[in-house]
């Protein structure tokens, strides 16, 4: 080869590795109290560094060494923490307390998922309702558009017939009662690279038509020939062990018609690595705002949510729970606690975006029911970091600020050990190494 060839080819070679600016522009956040999402205990005088969308070192200022040119951000008197993951959200929707098909729009997407990066939540799994515009979405973020928070999606979830929740979205979920015709559709899903597939297996107590087990095999043996894994909405013990049987590989809401759980059925559940996001918002929605009022003084709820959906909350009818729904309800969060004791995995899902579930701010309320169910503020906050990117299969890139992991931090303003609600005291947020300007984000 003549000699100034291979001098060209040397070149082209060295500029191919040579880094980007923005892969090359390395950032420190110097002398934050770093809270890692691992659950260990707070590194007090941190070092996190940041080059492109990376982490390259989190740790102890002793161990972590700045790297010299630099920008360098002072974190003294400031708690750091991995960007939070929704595992059960439901995009395109107003969240208000009633469903409008024509609301879901790409627009209406993007606005949500900024309102939940708005909150903290960088990630979010849309569970079952997303059609066109919410896969070009995706598409977008991941050709590198910067759309508010990370999204996976289900797509369209399956159903039976009639059964939930087609009650409230209507006819938008795949309804089947046909084994073959299931298959077909998991094909149809797999080629939108589906994220994830949904399926919803609950009655109502016998008031609606639940999805055949038939069709529920039918589904889990075609989504395993393409790789895709299946998250069901339960309800009842004897729906998550056959689900459990079946494959799937995680589950939305809690066991909630029994506590006689089996021993052993738990530890399968904690050695399969199955992770449940409990959803227990979801149930407190029916009494949340008579009994909470405030929080839609919530200034959150002011910058995200249009006046009118706020005012049509305030003047739903003031109502007491019923009797079963307290007693669900409490059912499900001793059944939270005793399986998080056991060491299975629980991750946080608010359903947002369904009816008065408004987006990121039942995020956090459903992480403060995770304490008040008896979690530790270091339990919860790793239920909604390093679990949430299990139940994804990304904690290789996501849930925990380490070195290799994608750029997803919020730095608070005060100790969400000493009380979660301080997630929502962002001072700085930051989402694949780019700093968010919150105030300027469109989210309505």
């Amino acid at each position: 080869m003549p000699r100034s060839l291979l001098t060209l080819c040397l070149l082209l070679a060295l500029a191919a590795c040579k880094p980007s600016a923005e892969e090359s522009h390395t950032q420190a956040i110097i002398g934050a109290v770093l809270i890692d999402g691992n659950g260990g205990p707070p590194i007090t005088d941190s070092v996190v560094v940041v080059s492109g969308s990376r982490i390259r070192g989190a740790g102890s200022r002793a161990n972590v060494p700045v790297p010299a040119g630099s920008d360098k951000i002072d974190g003294r008197g400031r708690f750091l923490v991995p960007g939070l993951i929704d595992l059960h959200v439901h995009l395109g929707t107003r969240g208000g307390p009633g469903f409008t098909a024509s609301d879901y729009t790409r627009q209406r997407i993007e606005k949500n998922l900024n309102a939940y990066l708005y909150f903290g939540i960088t990630t979010v799994r849309s569970a079952g309702a997303d059609r066109e515009a919410g896969f070009e979405v995706r598409k977008a973020q991941r050709d590198g558009a910067p759309l508010g928070a990370r999204m996976f999606t289900a797509g369209r979830g399956f159903t039976a017939p009639g059964g939930p929740p087609s009650q409230e979205i209507g006819k938008i979920t795949r309804q089947t009662d046909d084994p073959d015709d299931a298959r077909r559709q998991v094909t149809e899903l797999a080629s939108q690279q589906a994220d994830l597939i949904k399926i919803w297996v609950d009655d109502a107590h016998g008031k609606q038509p639940k999805v055949k087990r038939e069709v529920i095999e039918a589904i889990l043996e075609e989504a395993r020939k393409h790789k895709i894994p299946v998250v069901a909405h339960i309800a009842t013990l004897a729906d998550t062990a056959h689900l459990v049987d079946a494959g799937a590989a995680g589950f939305l809401h809690m066991i909630r018609d029994t506590e006689e759980i089996d021993p052993a059925f738990i530890v399968k559940l904690r050695d399969l690595r199955l992770v449940f996001a409990p959803t227990l918002v979801r149930q407190e929605l029916a009494w949340l705002y008579t009994e909470k009022p405030r929080l839609l003084d919530d200034p959150g709820a002011a910058r995200t949510l249009e006046p009118e959906v706020i005012a049509a909350v305030r003047a739903l009818p003031k109502g007491q729970p019923s009797e079963t729904a307290l007693l669900e309800f409490e059912r499900a969060r001793r059944n939270t606690r005793r399986l998080a004791s056991s060491g299975v995995l629980i991750g946080v899902g608010s359903d947002g975006g369904s009816s008065i579930d408004f987006p990121g701010l039942m995020t956090h309320r459903e992480i403060e029911l995770l304490v008040e169910s008896g979690f530790s503020a270091v339990e919860a906050l790793t239920a909604a970091t390093r679990n949430g990117a299990i139940a994804l299969g990304k904690l290789d890139e996501l849930g925990t600020l380490e070195a290799g992991k994608r750029a997803d931090l919020l730095l608070l303003e005060a100790n969400p050990l000493e009380d979660v609600r301080n997630l929502r005291k962002i001072d700085r947020l930051m989402r694949d190494g780019q700093w968010i300007e919150r105030d300027k984000l469109v989210v309505k």
